[in-house]
């Protein structure tokens, strides 16, 4: 069943190209030929028959372009990045803006929307702890339409909810039998939107109007392409950055992310980096 020669790659590469206008080599190689493993397996079509029953069937390329959509997400994933936040990044951003100023974040690539339920939370707590007035908006996007309307809804199951300490569960979200939701007051903070982050007309969302982030995440999503689209995504966000401000990864990504000259390392501990002033 599995992908026995790179020929078999390539030719779905160039159907997908072709026939659909898709174009599967911004991706990197091994999560490729996974992906590709994956869906073959998922239907029961062999390598050899996969490329003539991808060339005549729509919905099965509609099918794999999903597959490269990666979903998974939950609540305060990487304790550690949401502690440094918690406790340096974000007082350190209030300090230093003017009475009253607005803090503002992106949430690229956020799924299902927990990420950016996550900071809200932690801004909404500090906006009402601080003796200093001040505001935030939090702009997330994402390229599935499915997963942008379940963030829309903000109801998650308790499964989702294990992360969450108890005293933000009780502030933050309101029962309803077996599930949660995320309390109106902190839903209306956030812009969920779909957004291309390959994209080469924009810099930033068109909803954030121009930008100027604070805090950009985008978490456990460029290690999926190749080394050339990732280096692009990069400077985008990096656009959109306002001066000294901060790009969050995923752990896996800071290896490489540590190399941009662009950017310090806040922590050796955690993937938090910070423009320059």
């Amino acid at each position: 069943m599995g992908l026995q020669t790179d020929d078999s790659i390539l030719e779905m590469i160039r159907i997908m190209n072709d026939t659909y206008k898709k174009d599967l080599t911004i991706y990197d190689d091994a999560f490729l030929a996974k992906s590709l493993e994956r869906r073959m397996t998922g239907i029961a079509v062999s390598s050899s028959d996969y490329p003539s029953y991808l060339q005549n069937n729509r919905h099965e390329a509609d099918c794999l372009m999903a597959s490269f959509q990666i979903t998974y997400s939950q609540f305060f994933r990487n304790s550690l990045t949401f502690a440094v936040l918690e406790q340096l990044v974000l007082p350190h951003l209030l300090s230093h803006k003017p009475e009253n100023g607005e803090i503002r974040v992106w949430s690229a690539g956020c799924s299902t929307g927990q990420e950016a339920y996550s900071i809200g939370i932690l801004l909404e707590e500090l906006r009402q702890a601080s003796s200093k007035a001040m505001r935030y908006r939090i702009f997330a996007t994402d390229l599935s339409p499915e997963a942008l309307g379940t963030a829309r809804n903000g109801i998650y199951d308790e499964d989702s909810i294990a992360n969450i300490r108890m005293k933000y569960l009780k502030s933050h979200f309101i029962k309803q039998e077996e599930a949660y939701a995320v309390a109106p007051g902190l839903k209306q903070k956030i812009d969920f939107s779909e957004y291309d982050l390959l994209d080469s007309h924009s810099s930033n969302p068109p909803d954030s109007i121009f930008g100027d982030f604070d805090i950009i995440f985008c978490c456990n999503l460029l290690f999926y392409y190749r080394p050339d689209v990732r280096r692009s995504i990069v400077r985008k966000l990096k656009r959109s950055l306002a001066a000294g401000g901060y790009l969050i990864t995923g752990e896996a990504e800071a290896i490489f992310m540590a190399k941009d000259e662009d950017l310090k390392t806040l922590s050796a501990s955690v993937p938090i980096f910070q423009t320059n002033l």
